[in-house]
């Protein structure tokens, strides 16, 4: 087996994949269909690209296939390792996605350059030019046999390690992980969920979504969870592979539709820690027939004020069920206030035996509180000036909520609304368990 290098930039290879000849292809009985990175994955190629950063080299099977009129031979190229990369870019320079969010600005002879977000028709000139033109490092193979091909081939691609979630995807199977594929290139989850590259890259956008369909499916079906964590999520994506349905797809298909429609942009208080707990909310705001205009204004009143029990509930192990039952807890008594709804005739954020006003708290906040079961202990953190269950929401407004709405102006607009309404941090952290 000879190797040789292969001198040809992204262009040149672009017009060889395309060519009616077929004179780079990909057809090798064991190699994956294209189309397996997800967005993050090839939005960090384009950047890559960009800033000039190393890129693994790229390797051909090399075959002459004949000669032209002047004598010269003809050759076409097999891919053997690369077809991702390559794919990904082919498809980029057709416009066929458009980068990712979480995507930092790149720096390119001496100049920063905004890209998250954007297709390759929407780059500077100087970008596009710098994509078509970059070059691979290309390694092609002749006169090989296919036994040395296939070894070589594994050799390449054996040992890469997963994450927890990733682990997930086979857990759930090929039919489920389609269709979940598909809300998550949604622009919700790739342009307005608010994750670091490094989240990203790990997929946690899908760890979100396990997070949202396990609430969901404690709310509907008093599904049982001690923790949200990527352990428990990876148990679950398990446990739904054959009993996932119709009806609970369609159910979450509208809701991410709807999240879609609510949020344009990225968007602070979109962070891991609130995902979650926002989905649950835009399921219960679906319900009472809130637009999603209204639903964005709402959570951006509610990422304007303080809720310090929510942000108790969002430090160290926020991942834990009581935290989490908490954090919706808040939002949804906020909801039901800022919509002037009375609590008790939503459905609540989680199964039905999980209290809303738990009666270990006196209303007035007089006094020591004392909890009138040890089972009911998970709930020792909840505000003091939360009412009992029958007390009506009308005669406790502010459910523990401080009356501080105001928040420092970071720049972020409602571009929807064109009303320039603050969206801020709101003091709510990432937590410090994932």
């Amino acid at each position: 087996m000879n190797r040789s290098s292969l001198p040809l930039g992204v262009m040149a290879l672009y017009k060889y994949w395309t060519s009616s000849e077929q004179t780079l292809r990909c057809s090798l009985s064991f190699q994956r269909n294209s189309g397996m990175w997800n967005l993050i994955t090839k939005s960090s190629l384009v950047a890559s690209v960009l800033s000039d950063s190393f890129i693994p080299a790229v390797v051909f099977l090399k075959d002459k296939v004949g000669t032209n009129d002047k004598g010269k031979d003809i050759c076409r190229y097999e891919i053997l390792d690369g077809q991702q990369r390559l794919t990904s870019l082919f498809e980029f320079l057709d416009d066929r996605w458009a980068l990712h969010g979480s995507i930092e600005p790149i720096e390119f002879d001496g100049f920063t350059y905004d890209i998250a977000g954007k297709k390759f028709s929407e780059l500077e000139p100087e970008l596009q030019d710098a994509i078509k033109g970059y070059r691979f490092s290309i390694q092609a193979l002749e006169n090989y046999t296919y036994p040395e091909v296939e070894k070589l081939f594994f050799n390449i691609n054996s040992g890469v390690a997963l994450s927890t979630i990733q682990k997930s995807k086979a857990k759930l199977g090929n039919e489920n992980m389609e269709f979940f594929n598909g809300l998550l290139t949604s622009g919700f989850f790739t342009q307005s969920v608010n994750l670091t590259e490094a989240q990203a890259k790990r997929e946690d956008d899908l760890l979100l979504l396990l997070q949202t369909m396990l609430l969901l499916d404690n709310r509907h079906e008093g599904r049982e969870y001690k923790n949200i964590s990527a352990a428990t999520c990876l148990a679950y994506a398990e446990s739904i592979r054959n009993t996932y349905n119709g009806d609970k797809k369609d159910m979450l298909q509208d809701l991410v539709e709807y999240l879609d429609n609510t949020f344009l942009q990225k968007m602070k208080f979109l962070r891991k820690n609130n995902v979650p707990i926002v989905g649950v909310c835009a399921k219960v705001a679906q319900e009472q027939g809130v637009s999603p205009k209204d639903f964005k204004t709402f959570i951006c009143e509610f990422s304007n004020n303080v809720y310090p029990h929510y942000e108790e509930a969002s430090g160290s192990g926020n991942i834990k069920a009581p935290k989490v039952q908490m954090r919706l807890r808040v939002m949804f008594l906020a909801m039901c206030q800022y919509f002037g709804w009375k609590a008790e005739a939503v459905r609540k954020p989680f199964a039905e035996e999980i209290p809303l006003y738990p009666d270990s708290f006196r209303l007035d906040g007089v006094g020591e509180a004392a909890a009138t079961d040890p089972s009911t202990a998970e709930n020792s953190e909840l505000p003091s000036d939360v009412p009992a269950d029958d007390v009506s929401a009308e005669d406790a407004p502010n459910y523990g909520v401080s009356e501080n709405k105001t928040a420092p102006n970071d720049g972020d607009m409602d571009r929807e609304n064109g009303a320039g309404v603050v969206i801020p941090d709101g003091g709510k952290t990432d937590g410090g368990d994932d």
